[in-house]
């Protein structure tokens, strides 16, 4: 599917294409107070850019209950991207806490890019994969670096990937994520960068900025340049703020090196509803 199932914002620059980063969105802000013992309802919209110029737009709802979550996301092309590469679909992603750690259960995408639908569908079980679909299937291009079963243990779907349950701000940074998007199997090495004061609508307060390394294991072509970039010489930040007094700490602003500039990721709500 040429990358298409990628829902981080950087598998979007791996690709190159307008439909990465539509489904890029979602991933960035996702967020869940997993230890909730009563139903909790969070909403976050966001503005995807690249050189100042709104190209997409996106919004997610989670419900959390007994420290199980269910997100669901939307996003479509905005603006004069609209032209070009129109594109909208839907995300929808379950899972609960577990030891403190949150552990995915499902992972549905589905979107229209022009007149193509497509779909990817990944379960989970026990933190490890045991079901993945594509539609229309991945096409593999050599030299293709192939997914192994090894590869599929201990792993997230990159939604559920960035909820970060944490005890204090030191150990937000202090990760590295283990990601499955359905086609592409990633780490994101995240270390610390510093803080910002961040604004948006429910929120006010500081974030931690992560600098993150885009490091591909499998699934995906070897030697393609923009996934070389991406890997060796994009700058990536990721700034992470705390949902109020939830133990969460969820991203409100991403930014990424791409060679016609700096894609940016950030929240325009980034709240509690009940």
């Amino acid at each position: 599917m040429e990358g298409d199932v990628m829902v981080a914002a950087w598998y979007s620059v791996l690709n190159g294409s307008l439909r990465g980063l539509l489904v890029a969105a979602p991933i960035l802000f996702s967020f869940a107070t997993v230890g909730a013992s009563a139903d909790e309802l969070y909403r976050a919209e966001y503005n995807i850019s690249i050189i100042g110029l709104t190209i997409a737009k996106a919004r997610t709802e989670t419900t959390v209950r007994n420290g199980v979550y269910d997100l669901n996301g939307n996003f479509a092309t905005s603006g004069l991207a609209r032209i070009f590469d129109e594109t909208r679909g839907t995300v929808q992603v379950t899972g609960s806490s577990v030891n403190g750690k949150v552990v995915p259960s499902s992972f549905d995408l589905s979107y229209r890019h022009g007149r193509r639908d497509k779909k990817t569908t990944i379960r989970f079980s026990n933190g490890n994969v045991v079901f993945t679909e594509n539609v229309p299937p991945t096409k593999k291009r050599d030299p293709w670096v192939e997914v192994k079963p090894a590869d599929l243990v201990n792993v997230s779907d990159p939604l559920s990937a960035l909820m970060l349950p944490v005890q204090n701000q030191a150990d937000v940074c202090n990760r590295t994520l283990q990601v499955f998007d359905g086609q592409t199997r990633a780490e994101i090495r995240f270390s610390f960068n510093g803080t910002e004061s961040f604004t948006t609508k429910g929120f006010t307060g500081e974030a931690v900025i992560c600098k993150a390394k885009f490091v591909p294991i499998s699934g995906y072509q070897k030697g393609k340049k923009a996934l070389d970039y991406l890997s060796n010489k994009s700058r990536i930040t990721v700034a992470f703020a705390p949902l109020g007094n939830s133990g969460i700490y969820a991203p409100v602003v991403a930014r990424i090196g791409t060679q016609i500039g700096t894609l940016k990721i950030a929240a325009t709500r980034f709240e509690m509803v009940k």
